[in-house]
């Protein structure tokens, strides 16, 4: 009688040989066009300041770049015209206000000299929130802006309206 025909299993080592094969082969590809960016990135960036250089040399004395001045934070002007408050003997600030100063983290004495956003009423050290205000134009806790809006209206525009933190809750 005639024997069924049984094929043999493919040796494993086989297999497994070209997986290895693939792989490495899969790293080393990767690895060389990862390293052939990083080179050609290098070398623009170093022709880019090259060329920078030799354009600042070829300009003359007479036209020269000037760099741009960005001021992030509020004119002195504004800022004097927050209201200022000398703390009495109780320390009692305006409402949402209490615990220390939020900016220099120490505690309001007697005869100290506060001065309160007028929008969020949060009140500080006239000194630690004009300073702040000179660097930046939000209130250090709320970060609602107290300039005023280039819009029609003159209200405030707190920055929680600008981009909703729940638009991006998702």
């Amino acid at each position: 009688m005639p024997t069924a025909f049984s094929p043999e299993p493919p040796p494993t080592g086989v297999g497994l040989g070209y997986g290895i094969a693939i792989a490495v082969s899969t790293l080393v590809l990767i690895s060389s066009i990862m390293l052939t960016s990083y080179i050609c990135i290098r070398v623009k960036a170093n022709a880019s300041s090259r060329a920078s250089v030799t354009d600042d040399d070829a300009i003359s004395g007479s036209s020269s770049v000037e760099p741009a001045v960005l001021v992030l934070g509020l004119n002195g002007s504004v800022v004097e015209s927050y209201p200022k408050i000398v703390l009495g003997e109780s320390l009692r600030l305006p409402k949402p206000n209490n615990g220390p100063c939020s900016i220099c983290l120490s505690e309001y004495l007697p005869k100290d000299l506060v001065r309160c956003i007028p929008d969020c009423h949060h009140c500080f050290h006239a000194d630690c929130v004009d300073e702040w205000l000179k660097m930046n134009a939000t209130c250090p806790l709320c970060r609602s802006s107290p300039a005023s809006s280039r819009g029609p209206t003159s209200l405030t525009t707190p920055l929680s309206e600008l981009v909703p933190l729940a638009f991006h809750a998702r």
